[in-house]
């Protein structure tokens, strides 16, 4: 006989749904007769809700397929290092200069400090790339800015070309460079960049043998700091007046006419350079010539501006201003393409002048340059005394 005092059973309460973090693989997971089943990533879904309400919703069949929003697929640190290697073999085959590859690397750099290297590189978001922005931002201006957001973007394109993404990277609306507007409002806060033709003349007064003639080549034939940094001696020919000498920048063949007066100054140089093994054509007192790893011409613009500050210009302008300077008053001549030659510019792929055009008269280049030295030189040999 069943004792009636005796209390039923009672039921055990029902164990909450709940759901394991793997910290290694850094998933949600549920154990299900012994085997795991992974769901979404913790990055994706930080309080697992989401995935214990895919594991609800395929309780009846737990093991079948789950189109997760993200999964398993090269860390940022993997594509960083791919990406940089591919460029280091381009340095290595001379198709990209050394300081094109330091930019990519320190834009690199920067991307692994702001997110952590060993994210899915898959599963970064709209979010990590606008904290990317700001800090680029906090650091460049706006042509740096520009530069730098493209070379990361092109860093994605490398990696979903190279299969190293399964999509291209979405980087949401916050990763734009700057616009068309903002770059136009920059420059026009910067100033104008040129020198004045009495400026020039001051800075070859106060200059010596090696920055004048540093100066006339920046203004008689475009050249810029690196491009002084990396001119060979045997570019120059002074009996016969004329550079031939390829752009290092965009491998364009340039072939400039020289001014009397900067001739003059390359003999003085060439007449105070030390004995050396260097084959460049500037050499400093101390036997060391101006060339750099990154071939950012820095030594030039050092000695460039010890003779600005000497005439009072501090205001950020630059070597390359001399470049903008030739530009600026060499299309006077009315002959942009012959500047363009001088330049050392490259075409655009549209125009089929250029396809077609096979040399430029040295009668052409000679008149764009002395366009240029009639108004730095109105008097005849002022810069010789």
């Amino acid at each position: 006989m069943t004792n009636s005092k005796q209390k039923p059973k009672s039921k055990r309460p029902r164990k909450a749904q709940t759901l394991s973090f793997h910290k290694g693989r850094g998933y949600w997971y549920k154990t299900i007769r012994g085997r795991r089943k992974y769901y979404e990533n913790i990055e994706n879904d930080p309080t697992g809700q989401k995935s214990l309400e895919q594991w609800l919703a395929t309780k009846d069949d737990p093991f079948a397929e789950i189109k997760r929003v993200q999964g398993d697929g090269c860390t940022l640190l993997e594509i960083v290092n791919a990406f940089c290697q591919h460029k280091k073999d381009r340095v290595d085959s001379g198709e990209l200069s050394q300081r094109m590859f330091d930019e990519y690397y320190a834009s690199c750099e920067l991307l692994l400090s702001e997110i952590d290297k060993s994210r899915v590189a898959q599963n970064l978001n709209s979010d990590d790339f606008a904290k990317v922005r700001k800090a680029l931002s906090n650091r460049y201006g706006v042509n740096g800015l520009t530069k730098r957001i493209q070379q990361i973007r092109s860093l994605f394109k490398f990696a979903y070309e190279t299969s190293l993404l399964d999509k291209p990277m979405r980087f949401g609306p916050s990763f734009d460079k700057p616009s068309a507007k903002q770059m136009r409002e920059h420059r026009i806060q910067k100033g104008t960049q040129d020198f004045t033709a009495d400026e020039i003349r001051r800075m070859l007064k106060e200059a010596g043998p090696i920055t004048k003639a540093m100066v006339l080549l920046g203004v008689n034939g475009a050249l810029g700091n690196s491009d002084i940094a990396d001119l060979p001696l045997s570019a120059i020919n002074l009996e016969s007046s004329w550079l031939d000498y390829p752009r290092a920048k965009t491998a364009t063949h340039r072939r400039i006419p020289l001014w009397p007066e900067t001739i003059a100054a390359l003999k003085a140089a060439i007449d105070v350079r030390p004995k050396t093994d260097s084959t460049m054509l500037f050499v400093s007192t101390r036997g060391q010539d101006f060339t750099d790893t990154a071939r950012t011409g820095w030594r030039v613009t050092g000695y460039f501006r010890y003779v600005l500050k000497k005439i009072g210009i501090e205001d950020g302008r630059g070597f390359y201003g001399l470049r903008r300077t030739f530009q600026t008053q060499a299309e006077e001549s009315g002959d942009l393409v012959a500047v363009q030659s001088i330049m050392g510019h490259i075409p655009s792929e549209r125009d089929m002048s250029a396809r077609y055009r096979q040399r430029i008269s040295d009668g052409r280049l000679k008149e764009a340059v002395e366009v240029v030295r009639q108004w730095l030189l109105p008097i005849e040999n002022e810069v010789a005394k």
